[in-house]
């Protein structure tokens, strides 16, 4: 890989999305790879909005991919599939998946090492799930209480801590055994190569199991969490998916952070 890979963003961000992904193209201008050339890819049924807002960007390349007014849940559990389909079309080095909504507050790339990256990806630690080590678990605990218990029951129940899908039919259920770690769906990256071939064995995944009237309980992020469950790839802290206010994730420098919506889903 060059001294300086490109990087290239996907996002899907129809209707209202596309304007909190405004908000987010302009903190990836200011935090992300500095140096680096950046194409955004941004999937929206606002193209023409699209390109009126890349306007104001200087160092960031946009490029406005048409969609269909996709409402929640297909943005999400369809997001596979659209970036499958576009796939000719994303020609950077390094390529990052962020959900329209997330917001880089510091610096984010040069501590990064694509090419350490285990087979080529790296994928979020779920803030909702993260737990700190030793006395930071302890004190998470003393300060949420009740968090001890639904951890407990959690791991009883379900085998490990995370939001699984159950239903053995559906192709992202993951086997008790593997619920070892659970990743989120709005953060993830990888090498060109290997994060585009991941995203066409979840696109055909999502489709099959859509086409049999199956849908995952947490829709991409549930796929995402099979295939991490069965496949090595280096795992990055919550600190790029940080969730404001948590608190298991206090003693974390935030680096990228969803954006509270309130209640709002629909796309």
């Amino acid at each position: 890989m060059s001294e300086l890979p490109s990087i290239g963003v996907l996002t899907v961000a129809t209707n209202r999305y596309l304007d909190y992904w405004l908000a987010m193209a302009q903190s990836v201008e200011q935090h992300l790879f500095p140096g680096h050339p950046i194409v955004m890819h941004v999937f929206t049924d606002r193209v023409d909005d699209a390109r009126e807002m890349a306007r104001t960007l200087t160092r960031v390349q946009v490029d406005p991919v048409s969609i269909e007014p996709y409402g929640w849940p297909e943005a999400t559990l369809l997001r596979y599939e659209v970036f499958n389909a576009h796939r000719d079309q994303i020609g950077e080095d390094v390529l990052l998946h962020l959900d329209a909504d997330m917001l880089l507050v510091d610096s984010v790339g040069p501590e990064l090492q694509p090419d350490s990256w285990l087979n080529g990806i790296a994928l979020v630690t779920h803030p909702g799930f993260r737990r700190p080590r030793g006395a930071g678990r302890l004190g998470v605990y003393l300060r949420r209480p009740k968090l001890v218990a639904s951890d407990l029951r959690l791991r009883s129940v379900a085998g490990g801590l995370g939001s699984w899908e159950s239903d053995p039919r559906c192709l992202a259920y993951v086997p008790r055994e593997l619920r070892t770690r659970y990743v989120c769906g709005g953060t993830w990256m990888g090498r060109a190569p290997e994060l585009l071939s991941m995203i066409s064995e979840l696109a055909a995944h999502t489709r099959t199991d859509l086409d049999a009237g199956r849908i995952a309980i947490w829709h991409d992020e549930s796929h995402l969490n099979c295939f991490a469950s069965r496949n090595a790839t280096s795992i990055l802290g919550s600190e790029y998916c940080y969730a404001p206010g948590f608190a298991n994730l206090r003693d974390l420098k935030p680096r990228i952070i969803a954006v509270d919506k309130g209640n709002e889903r629909t796309r």
